[in-house]
């Protein structure tokens, strides 16, 4: 039976096969299409086949190619992008969790979510890690948008930031909104999560308002950060991220 692939290098990088119709899928094929170096982890069914992710090395076919993963997005099919996300978490997973964190024995692979020690039996699961990026309005037409550090292009987004132990989703985004910008908000709302796997995150979206305090940008990690007019909006990222979702959606309130 016909098979997609979801394979990966050393690099991270996923396979992905050009159609002679132009475009791109991830391969699909009964018998494995390259040289697989890794245990087969099985995915949920894709389009009602079976779908599997395998580490790979050595050389492609001419048909394929590889590809970042984030760029893959504009490339595969948006079913087939989902599910590579959750086979780069699954692979990240077992090639890097090799030793127990408890006992130091080696791990081996139990089910395709797990790994379990082989000495003292412990088992662990692939691991999620949830995060926050908030909207923050004020009044009807200005939004709250940083410039960060670790951005690859000179665009803006919002703010965001990882769950702390013992702090509830509310107060992460108080917290960070605190932090980064030195305001405080109200009428934090959720809006809807996202897989982020680079690598292993969840992204909870929210929209809050801003409240009080004069912007103070922390800059151990933001470039810059300030209010920007609905009309005379900078560059913001691409359609990919749920910084972007948030913004359009916000966009959208004034038709």
């Amino acid at each position: 039976m016909k098979t997609y692939w979801f394979a990966f290098n050393e690099k991270s990088e996923i396979v992905v096969e050009k159609k002679a119709e132009g475009g791109y899928r991830i391969p699909f094929a009964e018998t494995v299409p390259f040289a697989i170096k890794s245990e087969t982890i099985t995915l949920p069914e894709l389009n009602g086949c079976p779908a599997k992710a395998v580490s790979i090395d050595g050389e492609l076919p001419s048909t394929l190619e590889f590809s970042g993963l984030r760029d893959s997005y504009v490339k595969l099919p948006f079913d087939e992008y989902y599910a590579a996300g959750k086979a780069a978490e699954l692979i990240n997973f077992h090639t890097n969790i090799r030793f127990c964190s408890h006992c130091g024995k080696e791990m081996e692979k139990k089910t395709d979510i797990s790994r379990v020690c082989t000495g003292c039996g412990r088992e662990i699961w692939a691991p999620v890690q949830p995060a926050i990026i908030v909207l923050v309005s004020r009044d009807k037409d200005e939004v709250l948008l940083a410039r960060a550090k670790n951005f690859r292009r000179p665009y803006y987004g919002l703010i965001a930031g990882f769950v702390e132990t013992g702090e509830s989703i509310e107060e992460t985004v108080r917290r960070e909104v605190m932090e980064e910008t030195g305001l405080k908000i109200k009428n934090i709302r959720y809006y809807k999560s996202q897989p982020w796997p680079y690598p292993n995150n969840l992204m909870l979206g929210f929209f809050a308002e801003y409240e009080s305090g004069e912007i103070k940008v922390q800059e151990e990690e933001l470039l810059d950060c300030r209010w920007f007019n609905r009309h005379a909006m900078p560059e913001i990222p691409g359609k990919l991220s749920m910084a972007r979702m948030l913004l359009d959606e916000w966009l959208s309130w004034e038709k």
